[in-house]
């Protein structure tokens, strides 16, 4: 049963994200359906590891995301010889929704090869 829910999640966090964006307008503060959903599958990655595994995810996850950081900072540094907090801290959150979606998409798959 708990394998069914994780893997609903997938699903209803997008869709619960879609949601409130809609309802709430929240396009016109530019956030979008990444924005709502990356700290829910954040939350989700925690709640699941720690369910099926003796420990949680959540250490290797911020190993990720950290070196996510330092390869996006390098990259911008590289391209514009120059440091933009702002445009780092959106491309930031947008590529770290991304990461997020598939280490829970992973760690959905390693739930059902256990």
């Amino acid at each position: 049963m708990y394998k069914l829910m994780a893997l609903a999640f997938i699903f209803l966090t997008l869709v619960f994200s879609y949601i409130i964006v809609a309802t709430f307008n929240l396009r016109r503060f530019r956030l979008n359906l990444a924005d709502i959903a990356l700290p829910l599958f954040a939350a989700e990655i925690v709640l699941v590891s720690a369910k099926f595994y003796t420990h949680s995810f959540l250490p290797h996850y911020l190993a990720a995301m950290s070196v996510l950081s330092l390869v996006l900072a390098i990259r911008q540094l590289q391209k514009r010889k120059a440091f933009s907090l702002k445009k780092f801290i959106k491309f930031f959150w947008r590529a770290g929704f991304i990461l997020t979606f598939f280490f829970y998409l992973a760690t959905v798959i390693a739930i059902f090869l256990i």
